[in-house]
């Protein structure tokens, strides 16, 4: 070691780590590298903009790089620190790198247990023989064993160093103390770039630190045990600033991806799957009958903050292009968000990998705690997730990190609800019963269907082992229908998701009542879409068809505040059974607010029918399917429809829009618009409209008879020709759309001339 070199962090402390660093770097990088999601090969598709972006895969792979060496020479220079205070400085390199790599093991076997569905990928499609070792790790070992020894290390080194500070009282102690506080604010806010500068200064400055007084250093540790404590100091002295304001109560949209209505209330051996909600329900009118108008997710949320159907502003698919984006937000499609902002509300949006969308176009909301989705993202996220070492502190299992790579966010097979909690508290408490808004987004029940730990056991075989497991793997061109065992693991998984969310729920709910505004909120839960499991021929997913009932009808409470004119008590009668549809909410909240309709909408104002059972017409809603993301399979509905290109022939990254995944192309885009099938349907028929090279072809199915849509009563039935009727004047009428004999010609946004 060289005179000027720091006694706490050598530089032969610095090579260690990095050969350590780069070493497994490296090694996982070609060995655990892969082009498969979820099962389906895209190394074509990323072969054709490999060159373009380029630049991208370089920056990517230097932050992965720079996460892993800041953490490794975190874990070396502690475990430096402990053996220099038992005077052992001249310790072995490679009993320094055991150390390290049994840390790093034991917190890859605590994250496997409680996320094992992050690991699905390497143990199911990559190193499939390896998959015994996670089977014996969830069945047989509590994520309390990896933790006690995890946490037992924390303890000596931290027992340790009180006990050297308390012995010596030396500069060099108060250092250490200085050192270890930085370290921990630097892991715990994902600040690793200057985690590696400030490692870069101590190799600088040396042995220099001998020349601060004692007293600084006191001064510098009570200014760091601060920067611990601020945010929620922050917390505390910003919720001053915020007040109640009479008649505007905050509003709770309360939601998660694919929550299917008829799991509200599911008993499982006596037991409902739901407790929480079916707790809310005592204070909430129930809508029985709800249904979403589009079951993909980014135009389903669109029609349900415009209160406008997609047919009318065009946001139809998961990759919108940039011209039909900018018509969310616009003066002639605003979302609830930006009405309501004009009377004093603010907004926030909290998700996890389904809630991408809200960052991706003009919902009106003042800030957005969830992750983005483009193909930058996805670089970080597969670069990422090739080094297994590092995921355990990418995704905050161990020792409060997480923070690292906010791209991990949106990591589809990380079903932990806490971070999304822990956001949602955190605001309430600083707002309080202020006006504002929360959309808060659940991605747990969308497939793969990844609860965390103990979740994923709930309601699962234990003694299925199988690439099912722990994770529904999605592959888009698999028409091949799973066993009967298999098919029984995935309902299980999806229960055990529903029961998932149903706890975060609860915890939404509880954060609410800690903070006496629960009474005095408008809180509504629902969700995006349903999902099919395997009921009939109708596969599982969503969006490729609307038969059945398990895809549209989702769940639609509304708790108003006990302090409204509105009539809340509970003699009144709070289920209704009429028809409803998403589009409903923004003509619901306005009327609440007593906010005139600026322009005709197709929803309806739900408070028009409070305390009673059904609608005194005969309603009818309507939906759309999404885009068909694979164009081979066996599934009926590939049968029945126009056929375009697979959707990784279709979409294209466009560096202009900070790398999204859209669809471009105006005339794959109409395509897409003029195949779908549309549906119209009332309390007791469905009418669906479906496109072919051979013809319109017409299904019409009893809903109450025939939940599962198996018996179609077209052209015979009386309702035949009143709901084909109804079906093409509300396309007309939303749509502008012509007719060209029975097929209904979607208008093009080339043709419609609006200042937006």
């Amino acid at each position: 070691m060289g005179p000027n070199q720091a006694p706490l962090f050598p530089i032969r402390l610095f090579k260690i780590s990095l050969y350590y660093s780069v070493f497994f770097y490296l090694f996982f990088l070609l060995f655990n590298t892969s082009f498969t999601i979820m099962g389906v090969d895209v190394g074509d598709f990323l072969k054709q903009y490999l060159g373009a972006f380029f630049g991208v895969y370089v920056t990517t792979t230097i932050k992965v790089f720079a996460v892993s060496l800041f953490l490794h020479t975190c874990l070396f220079s502690l475990l430096y620190l402990l053996f220099r205070f038992w005077e052992k400085e001249k310790t072995s390199w490679l009993l320094l790198v055991g150390m390290v790599f049994g840390i790093e093991c034991f917190a890859l076997f605590q994250s496997m247990i409680l996320f094992p569905q992050i690991y699905g990928e390497f143990f199911f499609f990559r190193y499939p023989s390896f998959a015994p070792f996670l089977y014996f790790l969830t069945d047989h070992i509590s994520p309390i064993v990896p933790s006690f020894v995890l946490a037992s290390v924390v303890l000596v080194f931290f027992g340790t160093l009180i006990r050297q500070v308390y012995r010596h009282k030396t500069k060099e102690s108060f250092f250490a103390i200085v050192h270890v506080l930085l370290l921990g604010l630097f892991h715990m806010h994902g600040l690793y770039w200057l985690g590696l500068v400030y490692f870069g200064i101590l190799l600088w400055q040396g042995n220099r630190y001998q020349n601060v007084h004692i007293r600084t250093y006191g001064l510098v540790i009570i200014l760091l045990l601060v920067f611990y404590l601020f945010p929620n100091l922050w917390s505390g002295i910003s919720s001053f600033r915020f007040s109640k304001e009479e008649g505007k109560p905050p509003i709770f949209i309360l939601s998660a991806d694919s929550l299917r209505y008829d799991k509200i209330g599911k008993q499982i051996d006596g037991i409902s799957i739901t407790p929480n909600i079916d707790l809310f329900k005592a204070d909430a009118f129930q809508f029985h009958d709800h249904h979403t108008t589009i079951p993909r997710t980014f135009p389903s949320w669109t029609d349900t903050l415009t209160g406008k159907y997609a047919m009318e502003h065009k946001i139809r698919d998961m990759f919108p292009s940039p011209e039909e984006k900018k018509r969310i937000g616009s003066a002639s499609f605003p979302t609830i968000q930006q009405i309501l902002k004009k009377i004093g509300y603010d907004h926030f949006a909290i998700g996890s990998f389904a809630a991408d969308i809200f960052p991706r176009a003009n919902f009106g909301f003042d800030e957005v705690y969830a992750p983005n989705f483009n193909a930058r993202i996805m670089t970080v996220q597969r670069t990422a997730e090739t080094q297994i070492l590092l995921l355990p502190f990418l995704v905050d299992s161990w020792f409060s990190g997480g923070m690292y790579l906010k791209e991990m966010d949106g990591l589809s097979t990380w079903g932990n609800g806490d971070r999304l909690l822990k956001r949602f508290r955190t605001l309430v408490k600083e707002r309080k019963g202020s006006p504002y808004t929360i959309t808060y987004f659940s991605s747990v029940i969308h497939f793969p269907y990844t609860p965390a730990y103990p979740h994923y056991k709930r309601y699962t075989n234990p003694n299925y082992y199988g690439k099912y497991k722990y994770l529904k793997f999605v592959d888009p061109t698999d028409s091949s229908l799973p066993n009967e065992k298999e098919i029984s693991q995935i309902r299980g998984l999806f229960d055990s998701a529903v029961y998932a969310f149903d706890e975060e729920f609860g915890e939404l709910v509880s954060s609410l009542k800690e903070q006496g505004i629960y009474d005095d909120a408008i809180i509504i839960l629902t969700a995006d879409h349903g999902e099919a499991l395997y009921e009939d021929i109708h596969g599982q997913g969503h969006g490729e068809h609307l038969r059945g009932e398990s895809v549209t009808h989702v769940p639609f409470m509304i708790k108003f505040p006990k302090s409204s004119k509105l009539p809340v008590t509970n003699e009144i009668q709070k289920d209704f059974f009429g028809i409803t549809t998403s589009v409903d909410l923004v003509p619901t909240l306005m009327d609440y607010f007593e906010i005139p309709l600026k322009s005709e909408y197709p929803g309806k104002s739900l408070l028009t029918v409070l305390g009673e059972k059904d609608w005194k017409e005969n309603r009818f809603v309507y939906a759309e399917t999404g885009i068909w993301f694979s164009d081979v399979g066996d599934h009926f509905f590939q049968k029945q429809r126009i056929p375009y290109p697979n959707i990784l022939s279709l979409h294209q990254v466009v560096p202009e829009e900070d790398y999204q995944i859209m669809i471009t192309d105006p005339i794959y885009r109409e395509t897409i618009a003029f195949s779908k099938h549309r549906s119209i349907q009332n309390s007791n028929y469905k009418l669906i409209y479906i496109p072919t090279r051979e013809g319109v072809k017409f299904e019409l199915y009893d809903r109450i008879k025939d939940p599962l849509n198996q018996i179609n009563l077209y052209p015979n039935h009386p309702m035949a020709s009143k709901m084909k009727e109804v079906l093409y004047q509300t396309v007309l009428t939303w749509e502008t759309a012509s007719l060209a004999g029975e097929y209904l010609i979607p208008s093009s946004l080339s043709d419609i001339n609006e200042n937006l």
